[in-house]
């Protein structure tokens, strides 16, 4: 284009803009205020017309090729189509403005200001079609029929079913012998590494555990968590009496009880990672739902098992208790029975592989809510869980949701989401049969819920005072607990101590939830008794595992403990006598203790209890077969220790 064309274009534009004005009015033209000169034009609709026909891009160059007119009558500006009869030279660069019009800066930015207002009307005037589908309208909802004959317990019990019997059904006797088998394995292959050790060492030297012993490991394992101390040892102690419990030695010596805890193992030789454990999650798992068929409302929710050791796979969730440690995806119904775990094992990536429109989270409850699916439960879940798209994949299975909803979500409404509340106030909004509300008490609450229509009713507090809450929240509070109730049963009388195996600590507390289930079962089906506490289950099962009889008293125990397993309990009973009849250390005479049947030595050594306390090493073969615990004492201090026996009866009488 020459430079005389390209300076009188600019004029050229306003002529033209001119001459159109006078000869046809301006559609755009508003002198009477609220399009007043038009009553049925509705420019909105005519650039949503056009935004449909074209692209965002032809519409920015057709506005853009306006330019504004010049009023002396009125301020506001208005916009002309440029004349059809445009230099061929005149080719928009690339902001899509031609270059004559680009020469002006003035003009330049009122164009695009004017553009970008029409962009944004067209956007916000013209909804997706995402959006369109939601509506305030009210629909069926589908009512599906839940077989209420099929739940409850799923095996034969009276009122003469014993404690033993429901938690042989719960953790059953084939589980009890997979794990025999796996720790005498591993105990196997520990004696053969040729590793350094002293001379006591109790992986050089392992016995197989049988069945019975195994039970009784349980049942002292289980009687930890009632009996809180500083160091595990001490539970077997003689000499303390601030932590004296002769039920421990009683039932196994600390030797013995220390090897089965450091051979435990749940899983084959060479297993890694998740899998140490994994094959003992899914038999129990498996175990829960077959024992038990649940009621309409199910709930799930994550659960943490305090671990601070080093794992890759351990969690860091601020709103739970232990904060650090390892996290289970658990089902439970409403009151608290446990149905499924998961135990998160790390970054599953198999659906990016696979590309699947499925997310992780729809996936796991998919994976926990399988058998459950087209029996018409309703699932109770939180924000962590809840979408829209879930919601209607559920559904399509006859499973209502109830729950709480996160604003991020990907297809939420936001005419719901982003709207602001006064406290009180409630809105809501539907999706085929997926409704979205949001409610404000002491802050926003966004739920969604297949289950009931969105509505204000009145209902009772905790505290007893009648108030108003939609009925999605009043029904999610009151059946989303069911895992917060078995954690905090759990937690009463928590099995798991400190260790750097983290599989012993989730096999502890996978058997802590095995108790919970069967004293639910005991106390619904059995007793019927409201009253009948957990402490009160968890004694009766843990004399049934030790194998205790049900009359023992505590005194009755004094006397028949040892160390060395209880072995020489029945030669100590014939020895003891009336202390009225016969002299005080009567029977108290040294005999030399023989070594074990597997040792090369003919006799077991001990270092000596009286040159102990005096600081000599004294080894000695010697025992008192008449003191309980049949003390170590060589030849020379026999007699001194029996006297100062004397001495601290006479001064404690």
């Amino acid at each position: 284009m020459s430079g005389n064309k390209r300076n009188r274009r600019p004029l050229n534009i306003f002529d033209e803009g001119s001459s159109n004005s006078e000869a046809e009015p301006d559609p755009y033209e508003d002198n009477d205020g609220d399009y007043g000169s038009d009553e049925n034009y509705e420019p909105q609709q005519q650039l949503a017309s056009s935004s449909s026909s074209e692209d965002i891009f032809s519409i920015r160059r057709q506005h853009t090729s306006r330019g504004p007119v010049a009023s002396s009558d009125s301020s506001k500006s208005h916009i002309t189509n440029l004349s059809s009869d445009s230099e061929p030279d005149d080719n928009p660069n690339e902001h899509g403005v031609p270059d004559s019009v680009e020469n002006s800066p003035s003009l330049v930015v009122s164009l695009f200001s004017q553009s970008d207002n029409i962009d944004s009307t067209v956007q916000r005037k013209s909804p997706e079609p995402e959006e369109q589908l939601w509506s305030n309208t009210t629909d069926g909802i589908p009512d599906f029929e839940f077989n209420s004959a099929s739940q409850g317990i799923q095996f034969e019990v009276s009122s003469l079913t014993s404690v033993e019997q429901v938690f042989d059904h719960v953790f059953p006797k084939e589980l009890m012998e997979y794990l025999v088998q796996c720790t005498n394995n591993y105990g196997t292959a520990l004696c053969n590494l040729n590793r350094p050790s002293t001379r006591h060492c109790r992986s050089q030297s392992f016995r197989h555990v049988t069945l019975e012993e195994m039970r009784k490991f349980l049942g002292l394992s289980l009687l930890h968590g009632h009996v809180r101390i500083p160091k595990q040892q001490k539970l077997f102690t003689h000499d303390d009496p601030l932590y004296f419990h002769p039920i421990f030695p009683h039932t196994m010596s600390s030797r013995r009880y220390e090897q089965i805890l450091r051979c435990l193992c749940c899983s084959e030789l060479g297993a890694k990672g998740a899998d140490k454990i994994k094959k003992i999650i899914d038999i129990l798992t498996m175990n829960f739902r077959n024992v038990y068929k649940p009621e309409k409302e199910l709930s799930l929710d994550e659960s943490l098992l305090l671990y601070r050791g080093r794992l890759y796979f351990r969690q860091y969730i601020k709103s739970k208790k232990a904060r650090y440690g390892i996290k289970f995806y658990v089902l439970a119904t409403a009151d608290g029975y446990v149905l499924d775990v998961i135990m998160y094992s790390g970054k599953d990536d198999s659906n990016m592989s696979t590309g699947s429109e499925c997310t992780k989270l729809e996936r796991l409850v998919m994976q926990l809510m399988g058998p459950y699916l087209l029996k018409g439960h309703h699932l109770f879940m939180d924000n962590y869980y809840n979408s829209v798209n879930l919601s209607q994949r559920l559904l399509d299975l006859k499973t209502h949701t109830n729950g709480t909803l996160r604003v991020n979500r990907k297809d939420n409404p936001k005419e719901v989401v982003d709207r602001k509340l006064k406290k009180g106030e409630h809105v809501w909004v539907r999706k085929n049969k997926v409704y979205i509300s949001k409610w404000v008490d002491k802050r926003p609450v966004t739920m969604l819920t297949t289950r009931d229509h969105p509505r204000m009713i009145e209902t009772t507090n905790r505290y007893g005072k009648i108030v108003k809450k939609p009925i999605e929240v009043a029904t999610y509070n009151k059946f989303m607990s069911g895992v917060d109730r078995s954690d905090q049963m759990i937690n009463y009388y928590s099995s798991p101590r400190k260790t750097i195996r983290w599989y012993k600590k989730v096999l502890f507390h996978l058997l802590d939830t095995a108790v919970w289930n069967s004293f639910y079962l005991y106390k619904k089906y059995v007793l019927n008794n409201s009253k009948y506490e957990l402490s009160m289950y968890r004694e009766q099962l843990i004399k049934k595992l030790i194998d205790l009889k049900e009359n023992c008293k505590g005194k009755d125990l004094l006397l028949t403990i040892s160390k060395n397993n209880n072995r020489l309990h029945n030669n100590l009973q014939k020895n003891i006598v009336d202390p009225s009849q016969e002299p005080k250390f009567w029977g108290h005479w040294p005999r030399r203790q023989p070594a074990p049947e597997n040792s090369k030595k003919k006799y077991s050594f001990l270092m000596c209890k009286m040159c102990s306390k005096n600081k000599k090493r004294v080894e000695t073969s010697y025992r008192c077969i008449g003191c309980p615990g049949l003390p170590a004492l060589c030849p020379e201090c026999f007699q001194d220790y029996h006297q100062l026996l004397e001495q601290q009866a006479q001064e404690c009488s």
